[in-house]
């Protein structure tokens, strides 16, 4: 498996894995802002909406105007330098996995070297920035459904009625999946504008899994060259057309050997293989083990 296709599948393992809890969503609004050098235990997203802050992350100094967004991550160092202007800063304090101990952890105000040794347990490891490669600084197109994600969670953390539990998870998965968008149509400028084509054409595939399905034909439908339709389509689902196929076909598969008394080679056939043997191959690539190993679990 080469680089690439080694993210790939870590960053699916993390986004099946994530259960974010919010420790504090505030719409922090200020005159001024300074504040001294600290390290946190968890991620703090704040969104600059006015005014600019001059913040130090470890050794880099970053002027961040309305629009940015800033992902202090754990253990990272940084500090507020000083600010120009009144400073409107929504923010939200959350772990994104599930601990036991989310409820017991503190806002961390101290320097490394300050905290105690049981303290710093409560540090989460940056599971962002190691597999979703989040910097720590946002400057990106979509900014704005961020901002308004962000005031959707902070009006639900005041009210913090029955159904705030999920709706805060609902959320912060909003948001970061908003961030992750940006940052790929920021790579990329035309991946924003051919989005809504590639989601056609993913749903093309979908519905028509079992079929024969040439390059050719979703291109056309998308108003794009072949090269440039699947350069943009792997670039969004970080698959490529013919692989995103391939899944949508184990996937049925699974569901049939499931919930259904047909034998291999009927779903082999159901699904879009010619013969069995090529429709094992294919899902023990996929899944890892062969169709009757998984039919049989």
């Amino acid at each position: 498996m080469d680089q690439a296709a080694q993210r790939a599948a870590e960053s699916r393992q993390l986004a099946h894995r994530l259960s974010p809890n919010v420790r504090i969503a505030w719409n922090h609004r200020v005159r001024r802002m300074k504040l001294k050098s600290r390290i946190i235990f968890d991620y703090e997203l704040l969104y600059v909406e006015k005014g600019e802050l001059t913040v130090r992350l470890e050794r880099e100094t970053v002027l961040a105007g309305p629009g940015t967004i800033l992902l202090f991550k754990p253990g990272l160092e940084h500090e507020f330098l000083r600010s120009d202007g009144e400073c409107w800063m929504p923010h939200i304090h959350f772990d994104a996995l599930y601990y036991e101990d989310y409820e017991e952890v503190p806002i961390g105000f101290k320097q490394r070297h300050e905290y105690s040794e049981r303290e710093m347990k409560w540090l989460r490891p940056d599971v962002l920035g190691s597999v979703f490669e989040f910097p720590s600084v946002f400057r990106i197109g979509n900014h704005g459904e961020v901002h308004q994600a962000l005031m959707q969670l902070i009006h639900a953390y005041e009210r913090r009625d029955a159904d705030y539990p999920l709706i805060q998870k609902s959320l912060v998965l909003r948001i970061l999946h908003l961030l992750q968008t940006g940052l790929r149509s920021g790579r990329d400028g035309s991946l924003g504008r051919h989005r809504p084509a590639m989601e056609r054409a993913a749903s093309y595939i979908a519905e028509h899994y079992s079929e024969t399905i040439a390059l050719e034909t979703l291109s056309k439908q998308s108003c794009l060259s072949v090269h440039h339709f699947s350069r943009i389509f792997k670039a969004v689902f970080d698959v490529s057309p013919h692989q995103f196929h391939i899944r949508c076909r184990i996937e049925k598969a699974k569901e049939l050997m499931a919930f259904s008394p047909m034998s291999l080679s009927s779903i082999a056939e159901q699904v879009g293989y010619g013969n069995v043997y090529a429709f094992s191959k294919a899902f023990k690539r996929i899944e890892g083990i062969s169709p009757s190993r998984f039919a049989n679990r």
